[in-house]
């Protein structure tokens, strides 16, 4: 099983740069493997990429926190993560076909249709409904993000068992700062649900 992650920039036309988003998105997608093969920006302001599917929510909440960064009012992320069995490949990502394709293609529609920001479809419609809900209640938290929250958020998720410490040495602030921030955007609550995440895809598919 793998996960496909098809997104959009919301808004993105409310930005005259769009290198603002688009530099910074490039350059966690280039850690995660090459283009066009393994991510790929199309369309000016949409994007595909393939995870490891127990990976697929650690992805997700970078790509939100790399917007939220941003601190512009109306720019935001649609994320839909699709996890299924891989098809075809060869050359674009964009090209593949499979499960996690096909289901992460046409969820992006619904979601855009429902005003919803991030879904997830598997081939347990148990599993979706129990996921579905946790993202919104999960929104909820992440909408609210300062931008410096988002900056805090950004490192722990793309940075796996990086420490407080070591975000306060990467920003150039005190640790008690740090802490605060993820106290302030609930931070461990998604922290929670991302390992939550994690454990239900592994015995799930794994």
């Amino acid at each position: 099983m793998i996960a496909t992650i098809t997104g959009d920039i919301v808004q993105s036309q409310t930005v005259s740069n769009p290198s603002i988003w688009m530099d910074p998105l490039k350059k966690w997608f280039q850690s995660l493997g090459e283009t066009p093969t393994d991510w790929q920006i199309y369309r000016g302001d949409s994007f595909q990429l393939e995870a490891n599917s127990e990976d697929a929510l650690r992805v997700a909440i970078v790509i939100k926190s790399i917007i939220k960064k941003l601190n512009h009012k109306k720019l935001d992320v649609r994320l839909s993560i699709g996890v299924g069995e891989r098809g075809y490949r060869e050359g674009y990502i964009s090209e593949s076909s499979g499960d996690a394709f096909v289901y992460s293609g046409t969820l992006l529609d619904e979601l855009k249709q429902e005003n919803v920001h991030l879904g997830i479809r598997t081939p347990s419609e148990s599993i979706n409904k129990e996921l579905n809900l946790m993202f919104k209640l999960a929104l909820v938290i992440m909408n609210s993000w300062t931008s410096k929250t988002a900056e805090v958020s950004e490192l722990l998720f793309s940075e796996p068992g990086i420490t407080q410490t070591d975000i306060a040495d990467k920003l150039g602030i005190a640790q008690s700062t740090v802490n605060e921030r993820i106290k302030r955007g609930s931070v461990h609550e998604i922290i929670e649900l991302e390992q939550y995440f994690r454990d239900k895809l592994n015995n799930e598919y794994n």
